[in-house]
């Protein structure tokens, strides 16, 4: 057995209880938040509808505006995965995985909450007028100074590691052969992606949050659309393709080794590990750009980050949707991820439907890369005290150079080693935090 193999199979395990340990906690944060994210959803829907007003939020040198800070990590959590997860969660795990996505959206919310909530409370601002935020700012004060640097460490790594493996994934989308002639070489994509994102990285956080907030609805709406586009012309299909989940969540599901599983086993080992992977929602990484956000109130903020998780899992559970419905998950001929979603397009849209797909995973893969290099470039800050900066810059565009021209199997395993060693102390100190709580006199939930 190879050293790659035996990373894969110890980071497959080791990420899975991960993530059944932040789903769990995400539960105990709802219990003790009082659903907040059901609470939330009268207020939340007011502020949708004004949400125009919000988006003339005046803005200083170092902060942008709420929905900016929005969009900023949507890009983070809108990536490439978000399309392909789901159909690679059903299949291995069979059409029940895709409530795995539905538990991990609703329940990871209320974390996504209580996380922005305490990085705006506990951000720094520097004398420059920078502001500092993030996990690590409130992970000082509820553990200790040394937990903090851990996280950023940690998150350093991992933020460039998968910045790295996203690059790798744009890049072989965009040489892909249904692509035809308009194939692009990798060390061509690759050089050109680098290039862009530092040159959008070095404008800092306004450049950030104006390029999300272009980006972002585009990408979501044409998906999302195409998505709604392939339910309605199947709305016969639908109450079929709910009882399939539920029968294959509640009935032993045969994977492709012979061996057969309960079907809530099968469904939580998939969609559990590929919905909190897509969401993000208890590791921390979402409340790095809110904390950029020009808002004095947590209460307000928290409640626009929970739209990051539902809108993640709105769109993988889509993606799902489409997938059973056309069946393509079943076809032995096509490549477990992408070529599966291009073929359900395809059903639809003929040729334009590669070319939705392409459109749409250059726009996911190359937001979550810019997202995720922001959001290292303040742990860096932490790390160094907001020092030498330019360096990371730089060594992040060669990083995303070569990932998009390298074979990344086994970065893949180490980088889930590393979100396992960086989401299980984050996860342990939302859980303290939540149990430690004093409900009458919490400024996190007095308003709703």
């Amino acid at each position: 057995m190879s050293i790659t193999t035996i990373l894969q199979t110890a980071s497959d395990y080791l990420l899975f209880a991960v993530c059944v340990f932040i789903l769990l906690g995400s539960i105990f944060i709802t219990v003790k938040m009082r659903f907040v994210q059901l609470r939330c959803f009268p207020l939340l829907f007011k502020m949708l509808k004004s949400f125009s007003s919000q988006r003339n939020t005046e803005e200083s040198v170092h902060t942008i505006s709420p929905h900016k800070a929005l969009f900023t990590a949507m890009s983070t959590t809108l990536g490439i995965g978000t399309i392909v997860a789901p159909v690679i969660a059903i299949s291995l795990g069979g059409p029940g995985a895709l409530l795995g996505f539905l538990l991990t959206a609703f329940f990871g919310s209320a974390a996504t909450f209580t996380e922005v909530s305490l990085t705006i409370k506990h951000r720094k601002k520097l004398e420059s007028g920078a502001i500092m935020g993030g996990p690590m700012q409130y992970l000082k004060y509820l553990v200790s100074p040394a937990a903090a640097k851990w996280y950023a460490f940690c998150c350093l790594v991992l933020m460039m590691a998968w910045s790295g493996a996203q690059a790798n994934q744009l890049s072989a989308i965009l040489d892909s052969p249904l692509l035809g002639a308009y194939r692009i070489p990798t060390a061509l994509s690759g050089g050109i992606v680098a290039l862009l994102v530092l040159s959008i990285l070095m404008g800092g956080i306004k450049r950030v949050g104006s390029f999300s907030s272009k980006i972002v609805p585009v990408m979501f709406i044409l998906y999302v659309g195409s998505c709604l586009w392939i339910l309605f012309n199947n709305v016969d299909k639908i109450g079929s393709v709910f009882s399939d989940m539920f029968h294959s969540a509640l009935s032993p599901y045969p994977l492709a080794t012979g061996t057969a599983l309960g079907g809530i086993v099968s469904a939580l080992r998939w969609g559990v590990f590929k919905g909190i992977q897509t969401s993000e929602a208890g590791v921390g990484t979402q409340a790095i750009p809110h904390a950029m956000a020009e808002t004095k109130d947590p209460t307000i903020q928290a409640m626009l980050a929970m739209l990051s998780t539902y809108t993640a899992g709105v769109v993988a559970f889509l993606s799902g949707c489409v997938a059973l419905i056309t069946r393509t998950w079943l076809n032995p001929d096509l490549p477990l991820g992408m070529s599966m979603v291009a073929a359900s397009f395809n059903l639809y849209f003929s040729f334009f439907g590669v070319a939705i797909v392409a459109i749409c995973t250059i726009l996911f893969g190359f937001g979550t890369i810019l997202g995720n290099s922001y959001n290292g470039s303040q742990c860096f800050g932490y790390l160094t005290e907001n020092k030498k900066g330019r360096y990371y810059l730089f060594a992040t565009a060669i990083m995303i150079f070569i990932g998009a021209i390298s074979e990344v199997k086994t970065i893949w395993s180490v980088v889930d080693i590393i979100l396992a060693c960086m989401a299980v102390p984050h996860m342990a100190a939302l859980i303290l935090y939540a149990h430690r709580r004093k409900p009458a006199k919490d400024i996190l939930i007095e308003k709703i």
